[in-house]
């Protein structure tokens, strides 16, 4: 059966500064600019739910108002990463762990939250642009992470059944992905959150880091 490991970018291949506080600040006020009612929303909603947040206050017959926020969502998420891209560094064992996958037959891909601009210069930054088959982004999915469309859409791709895909990513948001995609989840510690959180989120495997991935994957 053929393997596939699609992979989550920041925290998981490689770590930047990204200011994520801000960049929520500016999309709770782009929210509430755009006539849209913030209540319930904090500095720690997922970027998805604000925006399900303005979707689902939008009538049907308005949907150019939801659109248009979105687009605006987008660009500022897109600000921020700009700058936050080129602080990249790639995760110690990175690519040698990549490379040992791709080199025993395991498809490996890349799924992020981040826009296509960002993760362009981040992996590029890392030494890590070419080995992928694909890599998927926002401004290639429906939703974005925790909600499972991105995951499904690159098992999809990757072709093999769901039991022989795993979903590689360093925190809470990647394991809900997985599992509402019916993908394994390895989870690293290399992210914000300890193994121990990894763990009793769901995850499937915990590893201490990217270099124990082939183990799991039985490489």
């Amino acid at each position: 059966m053929t393997v596939a490991a699609v992979f989550d970018v920041d925290g998981t291949l490689v770590t930047f500064q990204f200011d994520m506080e801000g960049t929520r600040q500016a999309l709770i006020e782009e929210l509430a600019r755009k006539g849209y009612d913030p209540a319930g929303i904090d500095l720690k909603t997922p970027t998805q739910r604000i925006l399900d947040a303005a979707r689902l206050q939008t009538p049907d017959d308005e949907q150019w108002r939801y659109q248009d926020f979105r687009k605006a969502a987008f660009a500022l998420l897109d600000r921020f990463e700009a700058v936050s891209a080129f602080t990249t560094a790639p995760i110690p064992g990175a690519r040698e762990a990549l490379e040992r996958l791709k080199s025993r037959g395991v498809r490996i891909a890349v799924l992020t939250n981040a826009g296509r601009n960002a993760a362009s210069v981040s992996l590029r930054r890392a030494g890590l642009a070419d080995i992928f088959e694909f890599v998927l982004t926002r401004d290639e999915t429906i939703v974005m992470k925790p909600d499972p469309g991105g995951v499904a859409m690159a098992a999809t791709r990757l072709g093999p059944t769901a039991e022989s895909v795993y979903y590689v990513g360093d925190s809470p948001y990647d394991i809900a992905a997985a599992r509402g995609a019916g993908v394994k989840m390895v989870a690293v510690a290399t992210g914000n959150h300890s193994a121990e959180r990894l763990k009793s989120e769901g995850a499937d495997f915990v590893v201490a880091s990217i270099a124990d991935v082939p183990v799991v994957l039985g490489v």
